[in-house]
């Protein structure tokens, strides 16, 4: 007898129940199952030669459909695969919290992965990648802000990856606005980044639009507004976005802050501190119900930093202690944890087990949410030590950090060794003994 497509839902090992309820759509057009699919590659589809209707069931949609219903593993999908068995998997989160309430919508497949209704219960659209940030882990295609930068930095033969400063998803400013008014109404999650989401007027024009047809959540018909938000600014013209928050029932704000101080403002350039700072302050005392959480991108050159950042705001009551996510930084491999020497990772994880006992002393806070921020901190450690890197310097140097990060420095007028002195046994194990 052949299996329901619950039943293989329920038992396949790749199963993610994105492809039912969700399309992503990003700042060049392309359209994947969710934000971390095949980062660098064209996705399902694009907007620019074909709506999203039509990508929902294109031939690429409906295979995907099928191979995760059958535990098919799919190549795209690497950012999940490589964790398994390693840390918790973005699709384990995804489904425990869509899968059960969207059986029916699952139990719908056809034979040949249709899906007949299109009907979006999560929206990720980056309208464009207007960013005011030039973060040393991101790229022109995601920020504005690093194109000068990435001119100056292209050889003159090479192949212009970046040749538009702005990218917008559509062949027209309005198409991708206009392809997802349809579905608020019933859409349940938007998720909104970009480039900088509190740059874009397309988000405000979904918030109003959201307030006059009076989908601003309730318990009979929920809605969920999460942001990734580089958390500079508050206000986009005419609009404070502390006043619209105030009108949802439910607001999740994860400010990407992946630095404090000095650290910060090298390496998400752009950024001021103290106006971050004042920000969660504004924010604390205007939208009180809204739920903060930072949401930390960790690699090996700010991996200290997140101890004193996490200590610092949880000390000053500006977060919760579990409050703080740790994304766990894959690409680009020059800054990712795996690849640096052991040694460097010992004193790492020694640091960690350090910050883990102080969470531990924190009387103010129940045994669960002390877990919760325990388990994402060994879960670090866990990922740093999947490759083993001994202590050879060519694995890492191989990876571009010297180069890039040389090049860069002298670009911004900056000093790597300066802003993080933390490092300076890389800087000896990289130039030799007499660098210092």
């Amino acid at each position: 007898m052949d299996l329901t497509p619950i039943e293989k839902a329920t038992t396949s090992k790749t199963f993610c129940i994105y492809p039912w309820i969700h399309q992503y759509v990003g700042p060049g057009g392309e359209v994947k199952p969710c934000c971390i699919y095949e980062p660098d590659g064209p996705g399902l589809g694009n907007i620019k030669k074909a709506p999203l209707k039509e990508v929902w069931n294109n031939n690429l949609t409906k295979q995907m459909r099928l191979d995760m219903l059958n535990g098919v593993e799919i190549p795209g999908c690497s950012m999940c695969n490589v964790r398994v068995g390693v840390t918790r998997v973005h699709r384990d989160d995804t489904n425990d919290v869509w899968f059960e309430k969207n059986k029916d919508t699952v139990s719908q497949t056809l034979d040949d992965g249709t899906l007949p209704e299109h009907k979006l219960k999560y929206i990720d659209a980056r309208f464009n990648n207007l960013c005011n940030l030039k973060c040393r882990t991101c790229s022109p295609h995601f920020s504005t802000g690093w194109h000068e930068d990435y001119e100056k930095m292209r050889k003159p033969d090479s192949v212009d990856l970046y040749p538009k400063t702005l990218l917008i998803p559509g062949n027209t400013d309005s198409q991708l606005l206009d392809e997802i008014m349809p579905h608020l109404s019933e859409v349940e999650r938007i998720y909104f980044a970009g480039g900088e989401p509190l740059m874009q007027k397309e988000h405000y024009a979904v918030l109003e639009e959201l307030i006059r047809i009076k989908h601003t959540g309730t318990t009979e018909k929920p809605l969920i507004l999460q942001y990734s938000t580089n958390f500079t600014s508050l206000t986009l013209g005419k609009h404070n976005v502390l006043d619209y928050w105030n009108k949802f029932a439910r607001v999740l704000v994860n400010a990407s802050l992946d630095g404090s101080h000095e650290r910060a403002e090298y390496w998400r350039k752009g950024t001021n501190w103290e106006k971050i700072v004042q920000n969660r302050i504004d924010l604390k005392k205007a939208c009180p119900r809204v739920i903060f959480n930072i949401g930390f991108t960790l690699s090996w050159v700010n991996a200290f930093n997140l101890l004193d950042l996490h200590k610092e705001w949880v000390e000053k009551y500006y977060i919760n202690i579990n409050s703080m996510t740790v994304n766990i930084l894959d690409h680009p491999g020059m800054y990712s944890l795996k690849y640096i020497p052991n040694w460097k990772k010992k004193k790492i994880e020694e640091a960690f087990l350090k910050h883990i006992e102080w969470i531990d002393g924190v009387k103010r806070y129940s045994e669960g949410p002390k877990l919760q921020a325990k388990e994402r901190f060994m879960n670090a450690i866990k990922f740093m030590y999947d490759v083993d890197s001994d202590d050879n310097s060519d694995v890492f140097l191989s990876k571009g950090f010297l180069s890039t990060t040389t090049e860069l420095d002298k670009l911004r007028n900056e000093n790597f060794w300066d802003v993080f002195p933390e490092h300076a046994d890389m800087k000896e194990f990289i130039y030799g003994s007499n660098s210092l």
